[in-house]
């Protein structure tokens, strides 16, 4: 018998921006942030968690308190779910910082954090944070479980990644990127956050980031409650094929197949140009989840993670249904 699974969409735990809007950018609007979530509803992305990367404190202060505005102004329909900081608490080695810049990476500050906190109206949901650095376990213990700690950007060594368990870290942000393209066979971030078994894993499905190979084995090495869809999706995402600036001057080279990396290395991405409608798909293409998994690994963790009212996010009208033959999510709006 065919399943039948009733979802209004999918939940994104990492979204950058979208459309030419970028949630990093200190002269983005509280409307232009809520465009993005119409946007991204109309395609499928019933909720998210506005990302920002890393930037100078007060950039990210602005922007922070910018998403906490937007969050506050919104409607019925409360898409943004909240702000995960995916930085400035991340490797400064070339290849583990990915394009974050440098120049603006710092050690963990929780009396900063805090301060942050305050401004976002306790909506900063997610940390990403590198284990390794100075100060990282205190941390993720003090933040933790209020706030949830995630290992990404990262050359972190088993024993430290077992401590940040031991201290409240729980997930993993987009597991198999923000690496080096050549590191140690055996001991590497990847091999060590994968195998510490108390880490849910957040992965990127969208045809660049990670090969088939890769996705089937942490498939494998989790139950599917651990399992995370994100899209990663940056501003460049629903534009035409060009080479774009970033707003600290940064260059990034959008290829026609949706491929974005640095102009200067095109083995470092830059983010996602995909949604999860695409990513899910990219998914059942692989023919190793049933519909409600892959509604599960989509929708149903991730409202899990944030701990949100099920009533309130899983609705009987349908924005999404799953054809079994085409084993594609077609989005019904």
């Amino acid at each position: 018998m065919k399943e039948s699974v009733v979802s209004k969409g999918f939940i994104d735990l990492q979204i950058n921006g979208y459309a030419g809007i970028d949630f990093t950018d200190p002269e983005t609007s509280v409307d232009e942030v809520l465009k993005v979530a119409d946007i991204l509803a109309d395609q499928g992305t019933v909720g998210f968690l506005a990302t920002i990367t890393t930037s100078p404190r007060e950039e990210i202060e602005h922007c922070v308190d910018t998403l906490s505005k937007a969050i506050n102004k919104q409607g019925n329909d409360r898409h943004i779910l909240g702000i995960h900081l995916e930085g400035p608490y991340i490797s400064s080695e070339y290849g583990y910082r990915g394009i974050h810049p440098e120049r603006s990476i710092s050690l963990p500050d929780l009396t900063w954090f805090q301060q942050l906190q305050k401004i976002s109206d306790n909506n900063i949901r997610i940390v990403t944070i590198a284990p390794e650095l100075e100060g990282a376990l205190e941390f993720i213990q003090a933040v933790s479980p209020d706030v949830i700690t995630s290992v990404g950007h990262t050359n972190c060594p088993f024993t430290i990644i077992n401590q940040a368990v031991n201290a409240g870290l729980s997930l993993a942000t987009h597991v198999g990127n923000g690496c080096k393209q050549n590191i140690d066979r055996h001991n590497n971030p990847i091999v060590n956050i994968i195998g510490c078994s108390e880490i849910g894993l957040c992965f990127i499905p969208d045809g660049f980031h990670l090969p088939e190979a890769f996705i089937r084995m942490i498939i494998n090495c989790r139950p599917i409650e651990k399992l995370y869809v994100i899209s990663d999706a940056v501003k460049y995402a629903g534009l035409p094929a060009n080479v774009y600036e970033m707003h600290d001057g940064t260059q990034i080279s959008l290829a026609e197949d949706g491929k974005l990396t640095l102009l200067s290395d095109p083995n470092i991405l830059a983010g996602s140009t995909s949604n999860m409608i695409k990513c899910m798909n990219n998914l059942a293409a692989l023919n190793v989840f049933t519909e409600s998994e892959l509604f599960r690994i989509g929708y149903f963790n991730q409202i899990a993670l944030l701990n949100l009212d099920p009533n309130v996010y899983y609705l009987d009208k349908t924005r999404l249904v799953f054809d079994s033959f085409s084993k594609q999510f077609i989005n019904i709006v």
